[in-house]
């Protein structure tokens, strides 16, 4: 007995408060030393372009998608718009990070007359619900949050690993992915397996709120949400056209305009994943894009 009240004593007083202290520690260092492959450099870049220039009456929104696949110079140069692409990675990692950012940049908003809003979320079923999440715990836009329920070792050292692998350029003047100073693109063996969300009361409620934050940031703003590109081999095309019917009731729902864009036909047009156009995919699914637009407008 006198041993087993030792045993104690000691897991009670030295074992329990050292793990304590160490996994406390380890958040500490999460903290000081998270890679985020340059978002939140990326961000500040947006807001000294905009800081120098703001005469632009377009904004592209959204996530890795619209960063990767759709082109604000090219919209600029093939309409009577002026756009700047201000996506962000990941769509800033949650909605309040994201509206924020847009929120503090210098845009004169009732010059503003199009928004292309353009997300990923609908498309993918486990992306949607790491967004709810993300939400939940209001990640800032480099993706993390000091929190003692943050995420667990093997999840912060596999994130790590990949960001490191992934350092992403800061954007061009008019906002654009910089395709010349990034050679990180890879096409083969893009996993295109993935799941459209379902339509329920936890998306209905996600895109709702964000479309409604959207016009009321842009009062004067025709507002377009766009279904992306994305390499859709494994889904059919009943199934798929079901989905965009629901969706497009969805958004019509809330007097945006829904567009939804034809898929990548293949890996060869396409930057690491099935969703971000290399430049040639870029060039291709913006064209699409302005011609889409022409056709809704006429």
């Amino acid at each position: 007995m006198l041993y087993m009240g030792s045993a104690n004593r000691l897991i009670f007083w030295i074992l329990i408060p050292l793990i304590l202290f160490a996994f406390i520690a380890f958040r500490i260092l999460e903290s000081n030393f998270h890679h985020d492959g340059r978002r939140a450099e990326i961000a500040q870049q947006h807001a000294m372009n905009l800081r120098v220039s703001n005469e632009f009456n377009c904004l592209i929104l959204g996530g890795s998608n619209s960063v990767f696949s759709l082109s604000a110079e090219q919209i600029s140069n093939e309409s009577d718009l002026d756009c700047y692409n201000l996506s962000l990675m990941n769509e800033g990692f949650s909605d309040r990070a994201y509206f924020d950012f847009i929120r503090n940049m210098s845009i004169d908003r009732e010059q503003i007359k199009v928004i292309i809003y353009s997300s990923f979320y609908p498309l993918s079923s486990e992306a949607f619900t790491r967004r709810l999440q993300n939400n939940k715990y209001e990640l800032g836009i480099n993706g993390y949050k000091f929190s003692i329920a943050g995420r667990s070792l093997a999840s912060y050292l596999r994130g790590y690993f990949q960001e490191t692998q992934r350092s992403y350029p800061n954007p061009t003047l008019s906002g654009d992915f910089n395709f010349d100073l990034y050679d990180g693109c890879v096409s083969e063996e893009i996993n295109n397996e993935w799941n459209i969300i379902s339509i329920d009361d936890d998306f209905q409620n996600w895109i709702g709120n964000n479309l409604l934050m959207v016009q009321s940031l842009f009062q004067d703003a025709n507002i377009y949400f766009v279904l992306p590109s994305i390499l859709r081999s494994n889904e059919s095309e009943n199934k798929f056209t079901s989905f965009s019917k629901r969706l497009r009731a969805e958004v019509v729902k809330q007097s945006v305009t829904y567009i939804e864009q034809s898929p990548f036909l293949s890996s060869d047009v396409l930057c690491d994943e099935p969703h971000h156009g290399n430049p040639i995919g870029r060039e291709n699914r913006t064209a699409e894009l302005l011609s889409l637009l022409q056709n809704t407008n006429n």
